[in-house]
């Protein structure tokens, strides 16, 4: 007995898949791609079934998701470092929000006794943090921390590729920063860093 395989309706619950995977990203320009995809590709399902109003609808929300998307990548959005207080009622609250994901990156005995801290602001939201310890004109990252709604790397860019003036402008020349995975030693790589060692382990980022 031969099964029949009807691709046309494999590529809807495909395009379904897709649609619910978008749904539980965190970051709006994640959700807004794979959402893209999905509707691209209920839109052709539409198609191949000859249901101009699924194939309509659905490239109406492509063409949403690309208005945002090219909105997104035009923004000059701007990110503002503001002092942070490591033993502030802020603090503990942002840190009881991340514990577990902090914690896997610094000990939280470790992060405390940084003297040099940061809050990564965008507009009235704290997108982040950065701290660690100086010693002339080094820096040495203990802590770079994106929250979720930021993990597009455009945080980090905006201090560490477009905005390095940021470090110069307090005398830092030279920042390093240490991998602990291979997702961190690709977020480097952006970011302009090169490995010290052959492990990958510390890196390097020199200011110009």
């Amino acid at each position: 007995m031969m099964i029949h395989f009807d691709w046309i309706e494999w590529l809807g619950y495909l395009a379904s898949v897709v649609v619910l995977i978008s749904l539980t990203m965190a970051s709006i320009v994640k959700l807004r791609w794979i959402n893209l995809i999905g509707a691209l590709m209920f839109s052709i399902y539409g198609v191949l079934i000859d249901s101009v109003p699924v194939a309509l609808l659905n490239l109406g929300i492509v063409f949403i998701n690309l208005y945002y998307l090219f909105r997104h990548y035009r923004a000059k959005e701007r990110f503002v470092p503001v002092e942070a207080d490591l033993h502030s009622e802020l603090f503990d609250y942002f840190l009881k929000l991340n514990h577990s994901e902090i914690e896997r990156i610094v000990p939280i005995d470790s992060l405390k006794r940084c003297r040099s801290a940061v809050w990564l602001m965008h507009e009235n939201t704290i997108a982040g943090m950065m701290a660690g310890e100086r010693v002339d004109d080094i820096l040495e990252i203990k802590l770079d921390y994106a929250v979720a709604e930021y993990r597009d790397y455009r945080l980090g860019a905006y201090f560490f590729v477009d905005h390095p003036e940021f470090f110069k402008a307090r005398g830092i020349k030279k920042i390093y920063a240490h991998a602990k995975d291979d997702r961190y030693r690709r977020y480097l790589q952006k970011m302009g860093f090169r490995p010290l060692d052959d492990e990958e382990t510390t890196w390097v980022k020199a200011l110009d």
